[in-house]
């Protein structure tokens, strides 16, 4: 039968579930594969019900223990490059100064010139990786998430402090850059690498 147009949203879906069903093959082998030693496997069904993505580098640092929701949503979509620098704006068609205003240059504000290639927000880099003991050059965007991924991925104790500094530092740029595109106002570096510090204390 057809699925009833007065029906409640549960029942559409219910009935939805059979295209799903006969676009999944057989029943009875599906089922078989959801069995474990003779006995019917929740685990099992489950995992074969989930949709199966690719693995992503990054999940240890969006995951890192101790970032604050608001720090780690905004990492979220950064990893995924969905945030809305105005590179992307354009795209959309919406019109808007492409010059970033952190640096206040003709550099257009995409997603690796504001986080690493802007001198505002590598300058707070060289400062917070020098006062966490950290001696090394800094690279650009995906060079970046791919060390700090790689070092927060274990139980050490400066495992979460790598993982929050990376998290909030992204997230005072954003902030700021917002801040300055639809405000008007200006905090200066040194401003907010003392509130991230000041985060990390009161984390720790």
């Amino acid at each position: 039968m057809k699925t009833p147009q007065q029906a409640s949203w549960l029942v559409k879906k219910i009935f939805e579930a059979r295209q799903w069903l006969a676009e999944a093959g057989d029943p009875i082998t599906m089922l078989e594969g959801m069995v474990d030693k003779g006995r019917f496997s929740i685990k099992k069904a489950y995992r074969s019900l989930m949709p199966q993505y690719e693995k992503v580098s990054w999940k240890s640092l969006v995951l890192a223990k101790g970032l604050l929701p608001r720090h780690q949503f905004i990492l979220w979509l950064a990893v995924q490059k969905r945030l809305s620098t105005v590179d992307r704006l354009k795209r959309w068609r919406v019109q808007v100064s492409q010059n970033c205003v952190l640096c206040e240059t003709d550099s257009i504000e995409d997603l690796a010139h504001l986080f690493f290639s802007c001198p505002y927000s590598n300058n707070m880099w060289r400062i917070l990786t020098r006062w966490a003991g950290i001696i090394r050059p800094i690279g650009n965007w995906d060079e970046e998430v791919t060390w700090y991924s790689r070092k927060v991925n274990n139980c050490r104790p400066k495992a979460g402090i790598l993982g929050f500094l990376f998290a909030a530092t992204v997230y005072q740029i954003w902030s700021e850059k917002n801040r300055r595109r639809f405000t008007n106002q200006k905090l200066e570096s040194k401003q907010l690498i003392r509130e991230i510090i000041l985060q990390l204390h009161m984390k720790g």
